[in-house]
């Protein structure tokens, strides 16, 4: 059960880890984007979310609450481009991230030893246990952690818009 702790920490500290990453950005810096398909920070953030609450939420209720369940898949740029991410709210989506991901945490800390081995079909993938879903979900988190945090480099650094930081009064 270690394994599923480490990894129930990993999952939780996502959120945190994308609020700290945007703290300090302007509107026009979290939107930026160096090429015209890469992702820019808030398009990250709003992926997170999604991805989040549409995939793996739902993909670990589904395996857990079904025998051997299909998990779809969720396209992830499709959605970006039907939503038009740039327009929405990062404040907003760290918020309903860390709500989805506060449920699904608590949901992995009632799971047994047993439950990582519950299979299902995942489109896309074929079988997979949870925890092999455990960790396709930490990878995708990991992957978006380290744009977020390339982009922000690259603001700082003068390659993107000048970071501006806000200071508290």
């Amino acid at each position: 059960m270690e394994i599923l702790a480490e990894t129930i920490a990993k999952l939780a500290e996502t959120p945190r880890q994308a609020e700290e990453l945007v703290r300090g950005l302007s509107e026009q810096q979290l939107s930026w984007k160096p090429a015209p398909e890469v992702f820019s920070i808030r398009e990250n953030v709003l992926h997170l979310r999604d991805i989040d609450i549409e995939g793996y939420a739902r993909r670990i209720r589904l395996l857990l609450d079904e025998q051997h369940p299909s998990l779809p898949d969720v396209d992830g740029g499709k959605l970006a481009r039907e939503r038009n991410y740039n327009a929405q709210s990062v404040p907003l989506a760290l918020y309903d991230l860390r709500v989805s991901r506060a449920e699904s945490v608590q949901r992995l800390r009632d799971c047994s030893a047993e439950d990582l081995d519950r299979k299902a079909e995942m489109q896309g993938v074929g079988t997979i246990d949870l925890r092999r879903l455990l960790e396709l979900w930490m990878q995708h988190d990991a992957g978006h952690i380290a744009d977020i945090a390339e982009l922000r480099r690259a603001i700082e650094t003068g390659e993107g818009p000048v970071l501006v930081e806000h200071q508290a009064a």
